[in-house]
């Protein structure tokens, strides 16, 4: 993958709405909605990580089913690891929930933003 992509234009973008969204809610609803926000936003931004580095090790196998077993594999640890920080999130009287999820959706939405915007050619990195 280019450096030109989408997808990976995302993470500075996510990182700077992670800082300031966080920030935010620490500041207007509490310290709880602040720390559960930026830990599902982290986390998401790992998990997109390891897809990014997944993808080009899963593109470049020349087996079929290999590339196949990997791509489940990475799907299935993601979504694990994923479960995990809601059940952390869920479990501890100092994380809110709800903050945990907006987290986890940060990057998704920044991304389709970016999209959005880029297929109406109003932005060009």
């Amino acid at each position: 993958m280019e450096s030109k992509d989408t997808f990976f234009k995302a993470f500075p973008v996510v990182w700077v709405v992670t800082i300031v969204v966080g920030i935010a809610l620490w500041l207007v609803l509490s310290k709880a909605w602040g720390i559960a926000y930026i830990l599902g936003s982290v986390t998401s931004l790992m998990a997109m990580s390891m897809l990014y580095k997944n993808s080009k090790v899963i593109v470049e196998s020349k087996s079929v089913e290999r590339a196949q077993k990997l791509a489940v594999k990475n799907y299935a640890f993601r979504m694990f690891f994923y479960a995990l920080i809601l059940v952390i999130a869920g479990l501890l009287d100092s994380l809110e929930l709800i903050g945990t999820m907006l987290g986890l959706l940060t990057f998704k939405v920044v991304f389709y933003i970016l999209v959005f915007f880029e297929k109406r050619g109003e932005v060009t990195w």
